[in-house]
């Protein structure tokens, strides 16, 4: 009995907690039940509401209905209010109200009021208006110019003054419906009859009903609800009416307590929650302490725990062995831990370096040179390895091949380099792009090392693997300097559009290169686009030219992607307003094309045949339009004729339009309809291109090259030179020598 102790009192521990938890999920099912009935309740209420609301309204809607019929159709009633001095009118006109009381129960009494000589006919009499007991609703339908359908509640004067006053409501028409010029007809319906009309669709007993006018004045002040609360409450605001019609079951406070008590019962619940949470955790705590002083024993003394001590109790015995793998599971999981914070540190010291965030922290640098044991006056070398044509690659493999064809290029680049006792250094920086930092001693070798050990790594991807991949290698440096050999590295690699791929790009050789004149580029390439807005043939040889340049000054990625961007600007400027379907296929097709391959093509020769295979198509295009067009012929003659004489000064939109036989203002149309730009802009192009050529290829002046272009004087050749070029003529003719 003494070994079932713990086991008893582990029992007689918990089985508070089992009872409490088990009677807060019977109170939860019951509330839950409670709060279901309670709400089909107030739903039986509200449909309960709604059907009084649409009773009364048909009641109301049918009596409206049969007054307008009444009015449109009874040509009696027209004719008792257009004479006043008809007794028999008198008479039919009154049984028509008697009619209408037998035919709608509602109805507490029916009168007209004849406007041409204000005399009001009820059931009984007819009399003046001054003396009509319930004359005041009269009066104010005849101040109303829209009258209402039913009006609040009120009090109405029984036919004799001597009688008491009932509470009505009263629906006034005009005779004509619209005019009113004969008079008008008043129906009352007694509000007691509402209600009694109200007591035979519910049970008083078990629900209360009530009616508000628009002004939220009850219709029976003798019935009042219970409760404020709205949630038991049912409400219907009638459409045609505008009242609202509102019940309420009665007991509502009970329904109200179970309906909104549920925060309450909810945070009760959480409280005893919280309880049974806050003992099991207690109680297990506090039963725990036994296995805890053990397992901390066996933390402390595990290397000189012996076996036969913990024969002697079975129940100890799984304690301890429990304890023992628990231990031998935690030891592991820091072991892994410990290798994967190992590997992150490695990862972060590498990126740290190709930062420079340690040249101005020597400190810091010094205890990382130490924990990785590099020796003081060590060598490294930043190289940088990048996936050719990736986008074909991502689409070509899954995820899942990508992580092993990656994984592939760490083995083989940790292989190669442990073959040759290099230490290296590996990251992947980017999706495409694996740096490699090397690491020496030996200062002459480092250098030779690492293109050695590059050249084996891209040979064999290029043999073994179904892509290639492209070497940028930096200078050597020792480590204040790492991010510069980074830095080159990545210039060095960003080349490969122009020097080509599955090669090793060296800083060396991309130093022998220069950026050039951009100023010349963006020339060349307004050029290049007013020979395609123009469909000349010569428009193959400037872009061929143009590619060739990029090309022999080894521009780098992200220059050539600026000028092509610029490229594409100036097309779709030049393009903008001309022929519709040019601007379709442009916007819709040729641009995303352009777009896609210079973000896709890997080299220059890549881009350089998209774009030439794109432009090609469109220049078909262009000149397929303009030859279908009726003054095709017609401006390639006057084309002709501009660029054979622009340097005549008296040459004009004035002058063409007489030679041609053209007006001068549907002449300047055609210019910009046919050639894409304004005559002036066409003219001022010609002559600033010729000029260019005389202050390159001689030695004039300018007021001599100013008159051989076509302008009388220098100071206007100079003003419109500059505004062109961007520069002043002197200016340019020093730029290009």
């Amino acid at each position: 009995m003494k070994k079932n102790t713990y086991i008893k009192r582990m029992m007689f521990s918990y089985l508070p907690i089992l009872f409490l938890t088990i009677s807060v999920l019977i109170f939860i099912f019951i509330t839950i039940l409670n709060e279901l009935n309670v709400r089909n309740a107030i739903q039986s209420n509200k449909v309960t509401t709604e059907y009084i609301g649409h009773m009364i309204d048909n009641s109301l809607k049918t009596i409206d209905t049969d007054v307008r019929k009444l009015i449109e159709t009874n040509m009696e009633l027209h004719a008792f209010l257009d004479n006043p001095s008809d007794r028999l009118l008198n008479v039919v006109a009154s049984n028509v109200l008697s009619g209408m009381m037998v035919q709608h129960a509602f109805i507490d009494s029916v009168y007209f009021y004849r406007a041409i000589d204000k005399q009001v006919l009820d059931q009984s009499k007819i009399r003046p208006l001054d003396v009509f007991p319930d004359r005041s609703v009269i009066s104010e339908l005849l101040e109303q110019p829209y009258p209402v359908n039913w009006s609040s509640p009120r009090l109405k004067k029984g036919s004799n003054e001597e009688d008491l006053a009932i509470k009505v409501i009263s629906l006034g028409r005009k005779i004509p419906i619209n005019t009113g010029s004969l008079g008008y007809i008043v129906i009352n319906v007694k509000v007691d009859a509402l209600s009694k009309f109200i007591d035979e669709m519910i049970d008083r007993n078990l629900t209360n009903a009530q009616i508000y006018d628009d002004q939220h004045v009850p219709f029976l002040p003798e019935v009042t609800f219970a409760s404020s609360n709205k949630g038991v409450h049912a409400e219907v605001v009638s459409d045609y009416t505008g009242w609202s019609y509102q019940t309420e079951i009665k007991g509502g406070r009970l329904y109200s307590i179970l309906l909104n008590g549920s925060v309450f019962w909810i945070f009760a619940i959480i409280c005893a929650i919280l309880f049974a949470i806050g003992s099991t955790f207690y109680v297990t705590r506090r039963n725990y302490k036994p296995i805890e002083a053990i397992l901390h024993r066996i933390d402390r003394f595990s290397t000189t725990i012996k076996s036969a001590d913990l024969k002697n109790d079975k129940n100890e015995f799984a304690f301890i062995d429990q304890a023992i793998e628990r231990l031998i599971t935690n030891n592991m999981a820091f072991q892994e831990k410990r290798q994967e914070d190992l590997t992150i540190r490695r990862q972060q010291f590498l990126l740290s370096l190709l930062n420079g965030e340690y040249e101005s922290e020597k400190a810091i640098w010094l205890q990382e040179r130490e924990h990785y044991a590099l020796k003081e006056g060590t060598r490294f070398v930043a190289t940088i390895l990048e996936m050719d044509h990736y986008v074909q690659f991502c689409l070509r493999y899954n995820q899942k091949d990508q992580s092993l064809f990656k994984f592939v290029i760490n083995s083989v680049v940790i292989e190669f380099a442990e073959q040759h006792n290099h230490q290296v250094m590996i990251e992947w920086i980017a999706k495409n792009r694996l740096v490699i930092l090397h690491m020496s001693e030996e200062e002459q070798d480092i250098e030779h090392n690492s293109l050695k050990l590059t050249e084996q790594i891209r040979s064999w991807i290029s043999d073994q693997l179904d892509f290639t991949v492209t070497f940028g290698i930096g200078n050597a440096t020792d480590s204040s300097m790492i991010s510069r050999s980074y830095q080159e590295a990545t210039h060095a690699v960003n080349r490969k559009v122009t020097l080509g791929i599955n090669k090793i790009i060296d800083t060396v050789e991309v130093q022998e290169g220069s950026s050039g004149e951009w100023f010349t580029y963006l020339q060349w390439i307004q050029s290049l686009v007013r020979q395609v807005r123009q469909a000349e043939l010569k428009w193959q040889d400037h872009l061929v030219s143009l590619f060739q340049e990029m090309r022999s000054q080894q521009l780098p990625k992200e220059d050539i992607n600026r000028l092509l961007h610029y490229l594409i600007f100036q097309l779709e400027r030049e393009l903008e307003g001309i022929m519709p379907e040019v601007g379709k296929y442009w916007s819709s097709s040729l641009k995303p094309d352009l777009l896609l391959a210079m973000e896709q093509s890997d080299t220059i020769d890549q881009i350089e045949t998209s774009y030439r295979h794109g432009i090609e198509q469109m220049v078909e295009q262009l000149l397929e339009l303009s030859q279908n067009r009726r003054h095709y012929v017609l401006m390639k003659e006057i084309r002709s004729f501009v660029t054979e004489n622009f340097k005549d000064p008296n040459l004009s939109l004035t002058f063409l339009s007489d030679r041609f036989q053209v007006n001068s203002k549907y002449l300047s149309q055609l210019f910009k309809e046919e050639i894409g730009e304004n005559f002036s802009d066409f003219l001022i192009a010609l002559r600033m291109e010729y000029a260019k050529q005389l202050l390159i290829q001689t030695k004039e002046n300018v007021q001599d090259i100013s008159e051989k272009t076509g302008y009388t004087s220098s100071i206007s050749f100079s003003r419109v030179f500059k505004k062109w070029v961007g520069m002043s003529p002197g200016q340019y003719r020093e730029s290009q020598q």
